[in-house]
Order: C-alpha cells, then sequence, then structure tokens
C-alpha cells in the first residue's frame, strides 16, 4: 500500500491496509524528487511514526490494543527507535545502503486493523508497505500513475475449500498477475490487457506501445527466471516474442482449486510500465 508526502505531513493518515499478527511487513520510505529544481531530490533526514488511535480524551485507556507492540528490524537508513506498546518512531535516511531511502521491518504481536493506527513522517517522504493484507472477495486498487515490480498482496482466503477466482483488471496497459498458494504457483495470466494489440509486434511494424513495454522489461528478472530480453518462444500465456519479450494477452479467466485449509494466498502484481493503474480481487474458496 502507498501513502504520499502530503498524506504522511503534519497529523498523518490513518492505515489503510490491515496488518496481521505474526506476518513480516517491510516499511520503505522515499524521498521524492525535488520539484523547485535545484536538486534531484530532497536531503536530510527526517522521522517516521506509527501511533495507536488515541481516545477522545487524547489518552490510551487501559482497554486500548498495543498496536504497536512486536518486532522491528532495522532494515537499512532507519536508526534510533523509539518505543512503546502504543508507539514507536524511527529517525530515518541516516547510514542508508540506498541514498533517499529508508527501510525497516515490522511483525506485529497482534493485528492490526483498517484505521486504528496513524502514520506520520516528517521530511518530506513517500511510503510504501509491503506486502498489502486484505480479505477475499475485496478489491485492491493500484493508483495510476506509478509503476512497481512487483506489488506483492496478501488476501485471506479462510479455512474452507472449493474454488478461488482471480479477477485483475489491468485496463489498457499490460500487467501480470502470479498467485501463489500452499508453496505452488496456481495462477499466472501472463502479461494481460483490455487493449493488447498496440504492445505486440504487428509485422512489420514496432509500435510506441510495444517500445515502452521492452524498455520498462530491459533487465528485469522475469517471474519465470532469466532477465529480459529472452530467448524467443515459450508457451502461453508466456511466450516470448522475438524482440526478446513478452506478449501480450487478452484478459482471460483463472480459477485454482483451495483443497485444504491453508488460508493465505500470495499475489504479485507486476506493472513495469509508466502510468499503469490496476485493480485485483481474489474471490473466496467457493464449494
Amino acid at each position: 500500500m502507498q501513502y504520499t508526502a502530503d498524506e504522511l505531513k503534519g497529523a498523518g493518515t490513518l492505515i489503510k491496509n490491515q496488518l496481521l499478527a505474526g506476518g513480516n511487513y517491510t516499511f520503505y520510505l522515499y524521498r521524492p524528487k525535488n520539484t523547485t529544481g535545484q536538486s534531484p531530490n530532497l536531503s536530510g533526514s527526517g522521522y517516521f511514526t506509527f501511533e495507536t488511535v488515541r481516545d477522545a480524551n487524547g489518552f490510551y485507556p487501559i482497554t486500548t490494543s498495543k498496536l504497536a507492540s512486536g518486532s522491528k528490524v532495522n532494515i537499512s537508513g532507519s536508526n534510533t527507535l523509539i518505543e512503546s506498546p502504543y508507539i514507536f518512531s524511527y529517525e530515518l535516511n541516516t547510514n542508508s545502503n540506498t541514498p533517499q531511502t529508508s527501510s525497516f521491518l515490522f511483525t506485529p504481536e497482534i493485528d492490526v486493523p483498517v484505521s486504528g493506527v496513524f502514520f506520520r513522517a516528517t521530511g518530506d517522504y513517500d511510503m510504501e508497505v509491503s506486502p498489502e493484507v486484505e480479505a477475499c472477495d475485496v478489491t485492491q486498487n493500484f493508483q495510476q500513475g506509478a509503476q512497481n515490480y512487483p506489488t506483492a498482496l496478501e488476501s485471506i482466503l479462510g479455512s474452507g475449500v472449493g474454488t478461488s477466482t482471480l479477477t485483475p483488471n489491468p485496463v489498457n496497459i499490460p500487467d501480470r498477475w502470479v498467485v501463489e498458494w500452499d508453496g505452488n504457483q496456481v495462477i499466472d495470466t501472463g502479461y494481460i490487457s483490455a487493449n493488447p494489440t498496440p504492445y505486440n509486434i504487428v509485422s512489420p511494424i514496432i509500435s510506441n506501445q510495444r517500445a515502452t513495454l521492452t524498455s520498462s522489461l530491459e533487465g528485469k528478472v522475469a517471474p519465470e527466471g532469466g532477465t529480459y530480453p529472452l530467448a524467443a518462444g515459450g508457451t502461453s500465456p508466456n511466450v516470448i516474442l522475438s524482440d526478446g519479450y513478452p506478449e501480450v494477452n487478452n484478459i482471460g479467466t483463472y480459477s485454482f482449486i483451495k483443497s485444504n485449509s491453508t488460508s493465505v494466498a500470495n499475489v504479485n502484481v507486476y506493472g513495469p510500465l509508466p502510468n499503469t493503474g490496476w485493480a485485483s480481487t481474489l474471490g473466496c474458496p467457493v464449494p
């Protein structure tokens, strides 16, 4: 789930997706581009705060859930941790392995519900929390205007068994969904679009849209292995065309049989192109 610098300023913003107890959630805080043109990125340090929502009087009553309790591991550029069961803060962007980026790993002890905590940051940081977690049958949306390779989603399917159906909506710009459940890959859509033709090779013409796709994938690792460009060939839905990049297909139908009580399905959405935006729903199992 993404949060903009404007959302994180001042009083901050409420958490948009639940965090499940025992899950490992990586918080990435990025410096946005400096729009003044004086330097490519903003610089200096900042602070990130995770705070349980207080009561109407500004306190934590004895009944308040300790939503900030859990393990915090500094990955890079997140230092000077200050914490209590209700709130924790990191100093950012100091001694980072990646300039302009800070990150840490949080493993909550109890479930953190939607709107249960505030996120705040000083220093003009954008943020991404990965993976995103949502119940089955709930649509997850990716805001148009950015790309991610991949966006990691977790869908909670429950303990029931039956057919679970993926409903991807890549609109026009191609994206790819790969679903893993119970240790196995159960769905791979390949790259799909509601209008795939401009993103394919229409012999002998290479369209501007095809060129955008190939340049966006160049050097990236394919989910099936190897780095683009790949050798031509393969089987549907992952056919590599003569230029070494994937064929884009029409949107199809996708489902798998959930045959045991394993609850969590991992959905990786590969959206490498600029200005992509998509929606994704993984259905609850239907007996």
